[in-house]
């Protein structure tokens, strides 16, 4: 009896210490001394493992935001209680900050196995798969968050996002619209639905709702922009140029194609002076950009430069066309040449050289095509002097187009 008696005595000791202990490592913890904190850990685990003190640690290396321990230490708590719901959240969360968003899917899975009624946990999960641009299964998680609780903001917003980028364009803007009604400083919000809108269809509703984010932020870049693109799209040009001005006044650094839209805008304002001031700038960030050529073109022909207009409208075309489109008509003209349909090759050459005039070993072909074309000897001369004119020292048939057209004199004299 006593000596049964002399054990509980020495388990309630062990039990009071080890309490005593977890309060100091809290107390450590609280205080934010989190060396103090992991040496007490460290020494109660040696001594004690348990999945409490594990999740401790965890905790302590999260606090730290080292994630990689914290998950090791949560790792290991689970061995102690594999059906921890706190352990596997932390455990699922830890994964998510690191990237392993597979990893998080399954512990939060686990996690929901244990808890089935927990939105909270059935959040983190939407937005894991969010993060994997899963937006199918994240929509079906929020679907079935909203069926339980359609009156919380945030989940709500989340299912907004999915419900858009499912193509669900309609539920998207209904609860946009519901999410902004109970939180109207929400900014993202604004652009989103703006986003969810039918420009061509609600377009009253787009300047409501631009307006109106207008009021809780005013002089907002992104809602200024928002304006402008608006007006620039139903082609109501004076408006969206004044609209371009103020967004510009707060956007210190424009994409190139915001300011080529500002300087369209401008120019279909019938202010060509200032839309050639604008290309002008944009010219000299792109300087090969047919679109910038264009509407120099069109601002100095209603300026009457015409001599200025032709030559961008020249270089615009020029611009235009990609480089492969020649390689493609010099492969069709080759292809055409092995069938013998030598008309139709002849005429895919010289396309060829028309749209890029540096692919001179073009005019060679033409001229040996044109020898085998109803022997047109005059033609094939011709081409021949034009490809070695062209080519210069880069000739790389020069000595046997000269050779041909030493032939193809004689031929000529001998005919006459």
């Amino acid at each position: 009896m006593r000596l049964n008696l002399l054990t509980l005595l020495i388990i309630m000791l062990c039990a009071v210490g080890t309490t005593m202990a977890q309060r100091k490592i809290d107390l450590l913890i609280i205080e934010k001394s989190y060396d103090k904190a992991l040496q007490e850990i460290e020494k109660e685990l040696a001594a004690n493992p348990s999945a409490e003190l594990f999740y401790k640690k965890g905790v302590v290396y999260k606090n730290l935001q080292d994630y990689q321990q914290a998950l090791e230490a949560f790792l290991n708590g689970l061995q102690h209680d594999a059906n921890n719901i706190t352990m596997l959240e932390e455990t699922a969360e830890c994964f998510s900050i690191l990237g392993n968003n597979r990893d998080a899917v399954a512990f939060y899975e686990k996690a929901l196995q244990v808890e089935p009624n927990n939105l909270a946990l059935a959040g983190k999960l939407g937005r894991v798969h969010i993060n994997m641009d899963d937006y199918k299964t994240a929509f079906n998680v929020f679907s079935g968050i909203y069926e339980k609780d359609s009156s919380n903001v945030y989940w709500n917003k989340q299912l907004a996002y999915c419900s858009y980028r499912v193509f669900q364009r309609e539920k998207a803007r209904d609860l946009y619209e519901k999410v902004l009604e109970a939180n109207p400083r929400d900014h993202g919000t604004y652009i989103n639905l703006i986003h969810c809108y039918n420009w061509k269809k609600e377009a009253n509703e787009i300047m409501a709702t631009i307006d109106s984010g207008l009021v809780q932020f005013p002089a907002d870049k992104d809602l200024l922009f928002e304006k402008a693109m608006f007006f620039y799209k139903t082609k109501r040009y004076g408006p969206a140029m004044l609209q371009f001005e103020k967004y510009l006044e707060q956007e210190k650094q424009p994409a190139f194609e915001t300011l080529m839209n500002y300087g369209i805008s401008t120019y279909f304002a019938e202010q060509e002076a200032k839309a050639l001031d604008i290309f002008g700038d944009l010219k000299l960030l792109n300087p090969n950009d047919p679109l910038v050529m264009y509407y120099q073109s069109l601002c100095n022909r209603k300026l009457k430069n015409y001599e200025d207009a032709i030559e961008l409208m020249t270089f615009a075309i020029e611009a235009t066309v990609p480089d492969y489109v020649s390689e493609m008509y010099h492969h069709l003209g080759q292809m055409y040449g092995q069938q013998r349909q030598f008309e139709k090759s002849i005429e895919a050459l010289k396309k060829a050289y028309e749209l890029n005039p540096g692919k001179t070993e073009v005019l060679f072909e033409i001229a040996t095509t044109y020898e085998e074309y109803n022997s047109n000897k005059t033609l094939a001369m011709n081409y021949y002097r034009i490809y070695l004119t062209e080519s210069g020292e880069a000739a790389k048939n020069a000595i046997y187009a000269l050779e041909r057209i030493e032939k193809l004199k004689e031929d000529l004299f001998f005919d006459e």
